[in-house]
């Protein structure tokens, strides 16, 4: 279990000690997504609206490190045909940009911090199919996926307009730029709603 390479289910698990409305459609769409054109899903939602909450559910669920079978009995999506067939079969990517323009001391090089970041856990995690070179979190993906099977999901919940420093909708543009060159990854953004 690392920081950003498979956070387990201990985020989930915190919320579900408390009060939680059950959110696990959004799990079930996911589930329709993976292997197909649509790899990369956008959730808009207005800003302090549980966004984290589900990016923490969407990780519990999907990490291969835990097993996360008892948060999800008696939930939606535990009566959906897809349940097991996904149910912590990936490794996961989670980022919190917020936390890392917060940790930064130039917000133009955040991005930079997090393919660090990043590739720092993933060299860790798989040092034989890592080069202490590389620098792309693109090929770092690709390169382990392809040399271990594994597939990977990335789940961000970003800063508005941080990614590509542009307003209305342009970060979407930008990540899908970014994730052509991740051939076997799946990303799902939860962004804030934007006023136009």
């Amino acid at each position: 279990m690392g920081e950003y390479l498979n956070p387990g289910n201990d985020g989930f698990e915190t919320i579900r000690n408390g009060i939680y409305v059950d959110k696990t459609g959004l799990i079930d769409y996911i589930n329709s997504t993976i292997y197909t054109p649509l790899k990369l899903t956008s959730f808009s939602r207005p800003r302090r609206f549980e966004k984290s909450f589900a990016a923490k559910m969407l990780c519990a669920y999907y990490d291969r490190s835990c097993d996360s079978r008892s948060l999800f009995e008696g939930l939606e999506i535990s009566k959906k045909a897809t349940f097991e067939k996904n149910l912590n079969q990936y490794d996961v990517i989670y980022l919190d940009i917020t936390w890392f323009i917060s940790t930064t001391n130039d917000v133009k090089n955040v991005v930079t911090d997090i393919q660090d970041s990043v590739i720092s856990e993933l060299k860790h995690e798989f040092p034989a199919y890592v080069s202490p070179e590389e620098r792309s979190l693109s090929r770092v993906l690709s390169g382990i996926a392809v040399k271990t099977g594994n597939k990977t999901l990335a789940f961000e919940c970003p800063q508005p307009c941080m990614l590509c420093g542009r307003k209305n909708g342009k970060q979407e543009k930008s990540l899908a730029r970014r994730h052509k060159r991740w051939k076997n990854g799946q990303i799902c953004l939860l962004r804030d709603t934007v006023d136009v």
